[in-house]
């Protein structure tokens, strides 16, 4: 099962990627939770290479013990060679701290001949109604660009100009089931570096900004493409 809570773009990601048992995948910027789910699939005739920046992450998928899974502490530049991968999965909640191109070169230099390629990033404006909430808290802009990355039309050219193939944008919208508007605020607490006091009033001003303080639907755009090598 490749379900993970709070991540319906990943389970879209993987869905393109028609992982396959014995496959060897390479994975970017995973988590504990994805790398299982991954593992899995994969099954223990396959391999998973996972390249997660955050030691503490990468730790923690270590500490899973899962025999065929190999796990890189290592901060992507797209210049990076690991292998040649059967697919390539980048479904990533916030954005990477990467270069635009890289997601052409990654699987340009890492894909097999006809290897598989699943991207879904932040789309532009991922979460307006955190954002509008933010702005009005006086909180800059700045901060809320891990929820802000390309869009469809850039990232499809830069995956033509790395010569793959079969290139196609999908759509990405999603809508996320909450159990209140705080669990919004701890999606993007870490990333955005909110202090407690912080979080406390962007939780305060989506319950507003909804209407409630129980379950609620809040709609997240994504950028979702996938393509082959």
């Amino acid at each position: 099962m490749t379900f993970v809570p709070g991540q319906p773009w990943f389970q879209d990601a993987v869905d393109l990627l028609d992982l396959r048992r014995q496959d060897r995948v390479l994975a970017v910027y995973t988590d504990p939770r994805q790398v299982r789910a991954l593992a899995t699939l994969v099954g223990k005739n396959g391999a998973l290479t996972v390249v997660q920046p955050d030691r503490v992450v990468a730790e923690a998928i270590a500490e899973l013990g899962l025999p065929h899974v190999e796990i890189f502490a290592h901060q992507l530049t797209g210049t990076e060679r690991f292998g040649a991968f059967d697919a390539l999965l980048c479904a990533v909640t916030t954005r990477p701290d990467l270069p635009l191109g890289a997601y052409g070169e990654l699987p340009r230099r890492n894909l097999r001949p006809g290897g598989r390629l699943a991207i879904d990033l932040p789309a532009p404006d991922m979460l307006p109604l955190l954002r509008v909430a933010a702005l009005e808290l006086g909180i800059a802009e700045a901060r809320l660009q891990c929820l802000c990355g390309p869009g469809d039309d850039a990232l499809s050219d830069v995956l033509r100009n790395a010569g793959l193939r079969r290139v196609q944008s999908l759509l990405g919208s999603h809508l996320l089931h909450l159990e209140s508007p705080h669990e919004l605020v701890d999606l993007v607490a870490d990333p955005m570096g909110l202090t407690d006091a912080e979080r406390n009033d962007l939780g305060a001003a989506l319950v507003r900004g909804t209407g409630s303080t129980a379950a609620v639907e809040v709609l997240a755009h994504r950028t979702r493409l996938q393509a082959l090598r």
